[in-house]
C-alpha cells in the first residue's frame, strides 16, 4: 500500500500504552499498510526517560499511595500541561518525526504527546490527523481529554461515556475496543475454553512489586493436578526469587521470562493470576482467560478492576490461599462458575479491535 506511514506514539509509563501500539501496528501491516511505532520520550532522553520509568514503577509497587495522590492531583489539576516546557526534547522529537515521515494520520496511545503536539507550528499540526487511542477504562483521566484529535477511540461503551462527560463530542468518540496484538483474532481452537475438570492449566504472572509473588507462585505449584506456568518478565531477580520459594516444586511448572507469545499462552490456559495493569486486563478478556486479579495499583488501575466487576468476572486473590480457594470454587460443580465467567467474558471480548481501528486508520492515511 502506496503512502506514508502511518506515525504511533507510545511511552512505556504503564504496559497498556506499548501494547496498544504493537497491537496497532501489527494489525496496520497485516492489512497491507505501513506504521513507525516511535516513544519520543525514550528517544530524546534515554537516561532520564529511564529514570523516570524505574521513579514510576518504585511508586505503583512500593508506595501506591503517593502514586495515587500524584495521579489524582494530576486529574483534578492542570499540572501536566502547565509543565509542558519541561518536555522540549521529547517535542523536538516529535517534530522531528513529523518532518522526516511526513504522516497523514497520527495515532497516539499516550495523551502527553497530545498537548505537546497542541503546542508544534500550526503548519506542521494541519498536515496530518490525529486519533487519540485510551488506554483507560470506565475511569478516563482527565489528561486525554484536554488536548485536541479528530478522534478517540475507547475500548468499550461505559468508557466512552466517561470520556464523554470530559467534554469530548460523543461524535468523535469510537467504541472499537483496546488494540490487542491481532492473534488474539486468529480462528485457532483455544485449549482453555475446553472444561478443566480438576486439572486446570493455571498461568501466573508476576511483576517485580508484588512482595508476596514467589510465595503464591509456590501455594500454586503445591496443588496436586494442577499445571502451573509462572511468567517472571524482564527482571532476571524475579526469576532467582520465584526458583528460590519453588526449591523441590521448580520440576512440576513452567518458567518463563519475558515473552511475545502471550496470545497463545493464554488461549491454552484456564486461570491466568497477575496484576490489573491495563494491558493484561485486556488481553485475558480477549482471549476469554478468567481473570484473578493479584493487585491493583490505586487510581490507575481501578477502572480495569471496576471494567472487570462490569462484566461479572471480578475477584481479588492477594495471597496463594485467597486464589487456590476462588479457582476451586470455580471448578466445583463440574465448572459451574467458571463457564459462566467463560461465558461472560466471550460476551465482551473484541479480539479483533486492533484490525478495525487499523482499517479506519488506513481509510483516513489517503
Amino acid at each position: 500500500m502506496n503512502g506514508p506511514p502511518i506515525l504511533i506514539l507510545t511511552a512505556a509509563f504503564g504496559d497498556g500504552h506499548n501494547a496498544a501500539a504493537r497491537g496497532l501496528a501489527a494489525a496496520i501491516h497485516l492489512r497491507g499498510g505501513r506504521a513507525v511505532v516511535a516513544d519520543p520520550f525514550a528517544e530524546s532522553k534515554p537516561a532520564l526517560n529511564d529514570f523516570a520509568r524505574r521513579l514510576y514503577l518504585t511508586l505503583i509497587n512500593r508506595a501506591p499511595r503517593i502514586w495515587n495522590l500524584f495521579f489524582s492531583a494530576c486529574h483534578h489539576l492542570p499540572l501536566i500541561e502547565s509543565s509542558l516546557f519541561l518536555h522540549g526534547a521529547a517535542q523536538r522529537r516529535v517534530e522531528e518525526l513529523l518532518r522526516n515521515h511526513r504522516p497523514k494520520m497520527v495515532v497516539l496511545s499516550f495523551p502527553v504527546y497530545a498537548h505537546l503536539i497542541a503546542r508544534l507550528p500550526e503548519e506542521l499540526r494541519n498536515s496530518f490527523q490525529l486519533i487519540t487511542v485510551v488506554t483507560d477504562s470506565i475511569s478516563v483521566h482527565r489528561l486525554w481529554s484536554t488536548a485536541p484529535a479528530q478522534l478517540w477511540v475507547v475500548p468499550n461503551e461505559p468508557t466512552a461515556e466517561s470520556l464523554a462527560t470530559l467534554g469530548i463530542p460523543r461524535e468523535r468518540i469510537r467504541s472499537i475496543g483496546f488494540p490487542v496484538d491481532p492473534r488474539f483474532a486468529a480462528p485457532d481452537p483455544h485449549p482453555g475454553d475446553e472444561p478443566p475438570g480438576d486439572r486446570p492449566r493455571i498461568l501466573h504472572l508476576l511483576n517485580s512489586g508484588l512482595q508476596h509473588g514467589p510465595e503464591m507462585s509456590a501455594r500454586l505449584a503445591a496443588q496436586a493436578g494442577w499445571e502451573i506456568t509462572i511468567g517472571t518478565g524482564r527482571d532476571p531477580k524475579v526469576m532467582q526469587q520465584v526458583e528460590q520459594a519453588l526449591g523441590p516444586l521448580c520440576g512440576k511448572v513452567q518458567l518463563l521470562g519475558w515473552t511475545t507469545e502471550m496470545p497463545s499462552i493464554l488461549a491454552r490456559n484456564h486461570f491466568v493470576v497477575g496484576k490489573a495493569g491495563g494491558a493484561l486486563t485486556q488481553e485475558t478478556i480477549a482471549s476469554r482467560t478468567p481473570f484473578l486479579v493479584t493487585q491493583v495499583v490505586p487510581g490507575q488501575e481501578e477502572g480495569n478492576f471496576a471494567l472487570l466487576r462490569e462484566i461479572g468476572v471480578a475477584r481479588l486473590t492477594p495471597d496463594g490461599d485467597s486464589a487456590i480457594r476462588v479457582i476451586r470454587e470455580a471448578l466445583a460443580e463440574n465448572g459451574k462458575v467458571w463457564k459462566d465467567w467463560k461465558a461472560k467474558l466471550a460476551a465482551a471480548s473484541k479480539p479483533d479491535a486492533s484490525l478495525r481501528l487499523a482499517d479506519l486508520c488506513l481509510s483516513m492515511n489517503r
